[in-house]
């Protein structure tokens, strides 16, 4: 017995000098804390949430609000200093407003940064509280539409014994004048992304971090409070460290998505690449597979450093995006390109970790785990579902859509529309969507010709002036589909790795070659005449998953011809016929 009490008191004595030497130091930058847990927090974490408070969820239907939807402010944290340096604030207080987490001693000196960053005060304001991070997107709620039409938050215990991060989101809820919901389930905001259509994607932290769940009750869970009735919970290709899903995926449409990659003698490039093809071989909530894109982020940090191409923000119509600079540059340069084609309209913009460049992000703790947006709550809230691929109708094409003000506003006269055109060289023209029942419109495309691209979105506007748009970006990504009947598009499926169709197939010498690959590259169409001779070819780059290039050959005599479409390991070969 006398052991066991001196052991028991000797154990007591580690415990504490290791809490106050490891677990916080209020005279360091962020208390001292890291991403991960020490293990002093490992220990205290069978205490995390004792003060949590759980409510009954919200009176459904419920969806949870994704990152790229409008945001009226971002929420980030004073800490002994932020998280993210002054150049991006400057440029997130131009976007929107910037609520910034402090206590009210620290208030003034914050506002005096605030003032020699540049940012635009009069978009700043202050929640007055006590947090133990930075990590704002780790700890605080998730924005949801609850049955009224109204935006709330819910929230969870924080996967760290951190009690002042972990009861923020009630400040939040607060000073935003919202409904606080709280959920049975430990998890953080760094390892959750939606899309805003019931849809949702974590890693296989989120079972470990729920040992007395199973999966079926962790997603009951998501389903009551968030809506959510596809969560998706996926190895985590990084197989180290924090597991969160923003270390290596994010969502950047409802069909799309972005996945890391890593050279093929990289560690983890398996299951990089099987994290890849699962999304490549799911459909998107519009029904069709999602596109993937594809950053090379380096080598994994077990082999060299990476870089944090999925850790980035977006807030409105801007891609705050962590770049390092230096050896990376050149991946930083092709990571940025690659978010400007898969977000046509988005301004995106690199950041350094601080203003010289001098101090390099992680990939795993970057700009979205420092900040957290904030739905709009008088967001203009459009709902479809694209029309794609081939349609063949010969009364037209039929526009549904759900317009709602989560504000409560009236939809202005005239409002909402369809704005459409007929192939790139056409104008853009519109239609009226007329209401047909409870906050949902309907209209028609008229009907065009055979082998045309249909382009369009969908405009909405209150009578406050508030304007919406789906696709999001409007005209600068609309969606499309082909006019047509029998075109044979389940040729797309005619090759592992790649294959491709053309529509019209005869032409009159304008067509399009419609290609899916597995993988980016650099691609050549290549057109041979019967006799073989070479009377076309054309460069271009192929992204991951579904790509469209226009083909116009000029004074080509009628007759029948080869196309081929040749990348670094594959050619396929295709007759086409000009009338």
């Amino acid at each position: 017995m006398k052991k066991i009490t001196l052991f028991s008191l000797t154990m007591l004595f580690v415990f504490n000098v290791g809490r106050l030497n490891a677990q916080v130091n209020t005279n360091l930058p962020n208390n001292g804390l890291t991403h991960s847990m020490s293990p002093v927090e490992q220990f205290e974490m069978r205490n995390s949430g004792n003060n949590f408070r759980i409510t009954s969820p919200p009176v459904g239907p419920v969806r949870n609000i994704a990152e790229y939807e409008p945001s009226e402010a971002v929420i980030i944290a004073y800490v002994g200093g932020f998280g993210i340096p002054g150049t991006v604030i400057k440029d997130l207080s131009n976007t929107g407003k910037v609520i910034i987490i402090a206590t009210s001693s620290d208030q003034s000196t914050v506002t005096s940064l605030l003032s020699s960053y540049g940012a635009n005060t009069a978009n700043c304001s202050f929640l007055t509280a006590t947090v133990d991070s930075w990590w704002t997107r780790d700890y605080s709620g998730w924005f949801i539409a609850d049955s009224s039409n109204k935006v709330q938050v819910v929230d969870f215990t924080y996967n760290r014994p951190r009690p002042n991060d972990d009861s923020l989101t009630k400040y939040e809820a607060s000073l935003l004048g919202i409904t606080y919901y709280g959920m049975n389930l430990v998890t953080t905001g760094g390892n959750y992304m939606c899309d805003g259509y019931n849809n949702a994607v974590s890693t296989v932290l989120v079972e470990s971090d729920n040992s007395t769940l199973d999966s079926t009750q962790i997603r009951l869970l998501a389903s009551e409070y968030l809506g959510i009735n596809n969560y998706m919970i996926r190895p985590d290709p990084l197989g180290q460290y924090i597991k969160h899903i923003d270390c290596w995926g994010k969502f950047l449409a409802p069909d799309k998505i972005l996945v890391d990659s890593v050279p093929a003698g990289d560690p983890q490039y398996s299951m990089y690449e099987a994290a890849a093809a699962y999304f490549k071989s799911t459909n998107c909530p519009y029904g069709y597979k999602y596109k993937v894109y594809r950053p090379l982020i380096g080598g994994s940090s077990t082999s060299s450093q990476t870089n944090p191409y999925s850790n980035t923000f977006i807030f409105n119509n801007r891609v705050f995006m962590p770049i390092n600079g230096g050896y990376s540059a050149t991946h930083d340069t092709a990571a940025i390109q690659l978010y400007r084609k898969a977000m046509p309209g988005y301004i995106v913009k690199g950041y350094y970790a601080d203003s010289t460049g001098s101090q390099a992000w992680l990939n795993s703790d970057a700009l979205h785990c420092r900040t957290h947006e904030i739905a709009d709550r008088s967001m203009l809230y459009i709902q479809h579902f694209p029309l794609y691929g081939i349609i063949n109708s010969p009364t037209g094409y039929t526009i549904n859509a759900k317009v709602v003000s989560y504000a409560g506003t009236a939809i202005a006269a005239n409002y909402p529309v369809a704005i459409y055109k007929v192939n790139n060289n056409g104008t853009w023209d519109s239609i009226p969507l007329s209401l047909v029942g409870y906050h949902s419109y309907s209209g028609v495309i008229p009907v065009q010709t055979n082998g045309d691209t249909v382009f369009y979105y969908i405009k909405a506007k209150d009578v406050n002036g508030k304007l919406a748009y789906h696709a999001l970006m409007g005209k600068a990504d609309p969606h499309f589909f082909i006019v047509g009947g029998n075109v044979g598009i389940t040729e797309l499926n005619a090759h592992p790795e790649m294959s491709f169709f053309t529509f019209p197939n005869p032409s009159k010498g304008d067509f399009y070659v419609f290609l899916n690959s597995n993988y980016a590259d650099k691609a050549s169409v290549m057109i041979y005449s019967i006799t073989g001779n070479l009377v076309f070819q054309d460069n271009f780059i192929v992204e991951s998953g579904a790509n469209k290039k226009l083909i116009h050959l000029n004074d080509l005599s009628q007759g029948v011809y080869m196309l081929e479409v040749r990348t670094n390991s594959n050619i396929i070969t295709k007759r086409i016929m000009i009338q």
